[in-house]
Formats: C-alpha cells, structure tokens, sequence
C-alpha cells in the first residue's frame, strides 16, 4: 500500500474511533509512515543527488535497486521497522510501564498502533517484495497473491480500490464536515 495511504487509513480510523482526540488521530498518521522512511530518504537521496543528470529510465532502474530491502545501510532498519516484534515490544512496554496516565491524549499509543497498523496493512498487499513480518525472530514472509504496485499481480485493481477508498473517505469526511456546520447553524 502507498505510504499516504497508510496515512490517511491510520488517521480516519483513529479519528473515528477517538473523536475527542484529533491529535492522536495526526500521530496516528504519522506512525503509519514511519516503517517507509528508509525507502523514502534513499529516494530522495538519489534525486537529490543525481539531479538533472539522470533520466527517467535510469532513475526507476536505480530506485527499484534502492528498494532492495535487505542491503545496507538500510535493508536492517527497514526490515526491523516493517516487523511486528520492535512495535509489538513498545506496545507492551507502553501497557507495562502505564504509560497511559503519561499519555493522556493517547498520541503515543496511537503513533504505536499507526506504526504497527502500516505492517499489518503490508500483509495483504506485497507480493515478492514481503517482508518478513516476524523479523528477527522469524525470516518467513507472507507473499500475497496481489501487490499494491507490480502489475504481475494485479496491481491495477488494487489501485482502484485502494484509492477508491480514499475517495469514500474523503467525501464521508467532507459530509460530516458539512453536517457539524448545519446543525451549528
């Protein structure tokens, strides 16, 4: 799934379930997003540093070799940050040290449960690229019949639904939205 949409599922989701709480739902969003950053600052590392010399074609080819997950420097953090243990561990180290009397409005528990969201989120829609969602615990990986973004398995439809999604929730936002100004009115 694409890393906004990790983010805009993770933010509706929280917001719906905490409506009080409008940050927890932005931290939410922002924990989402945090297994990707490796694979985004390689990204802009190369076009920063390859800027105005590279073509389009030399560029999908090296940044598809930059998503090669397990080289360094990065292929160990992006692979410990799309693995269920470390956030799993934080999450209980949350609950066993009572962090919630810390933790009032619920925003570190909420970039946790957006953290950990994104990685179960990842299961269904990575093919050939899945990582191991055990890590290190357990080298398996799940490989999904369809992939978010290789059209070998059906990357095409999920693009639909995924941002088809985004779309109802959108709207579902904006009419809500609408109704809270009415009946304000």
């Amino acid at each position: 799934m694409h890393t906004y949409s990790h983010a805009v599922f993770t933010w509706a989701v929280i917001r719906y379930l905490k409506r009080e709480e409008s940050n927890a739902a932005l931290w939410g969003a922002v924990g989402s997003t945090v297994p990707d950053v490796p694979t985004l600052v390689k990204a802009a590392r190369l076009l920063w540093y390859r800027r105005g010399e590279i073509s389009k074609e030399e560029f999908k080819e090296e940044w598809l070799d930059a998503l090669e997950y397990y080289k360094e420097p990065s292929g160990k953090v992006d692979l410990a940050l799309h693995s269920l243990v470390p956030v799993g561990t934080l999450i209980a180290l949350y609950k066993v040290l009572g962090l919630e009397d810390k933790d009032p409005h619920g925003a570190l528990l909420s970039f946790l449960q957006g953290w950990a969201g994104h990685n179960f989120l990842d299961l269904p829609t990575h093919a050939d690229d899945a990582r191991p969602p055990l890590w290190p615990i357990v080298r398996w990986r799940f490989k999904s019949p369809v992939s978010y973004w290789d059209r070998k398995f059906y990357a095409l439809p999920i693009l639909f639904v995924e941002h088809g999604a985004i779309l109802v929730l959108f709207l579902a936002f904006l009419y809500e939205t609408y109704q809270d100004t009415t009946t304000q009115s």
